[in-house]
């Protein structure tokens, strides 16, 4: 899946996980990440993260960059008996 934004902010922002804006030319593609942890890009391959495997994660492509853009539910439970 491919999506093209036409979205102004400073490209600085490109990066801050708390600006939900995305940059004029940059474009958006969602990727399934595979059992061993990577995503294929224009035919290459990208190591990601094994934990998220099996999951949708979305790349900002941005200029020369990939930006990996996903948020990992996380839920721990520690005992506070010592």
């Amino acid at each position: 899946m491919h999506i093209s934004t036409q979205t102004s902010i400073n490209t600085s922002d490109a990066l801050n996980p708390a600006k939900q804006t995305i940059p004029d030319n940059a474009d958006v593609c969602i990727r399934k990440v595979a059992r061993s942890g990577h995503i294929s890009y224009d035919g290459r391959p990208f190591f990601i993260s094994k934990a998220l495997a099996g999951h949708y994660i979305r790349l900002i492509i941005f200029g020369e960059r990939i930006i990996i853009d996903t948020a990992i539910p996380l839920h721990k439970e520690f005992s506070l008996n010592r």
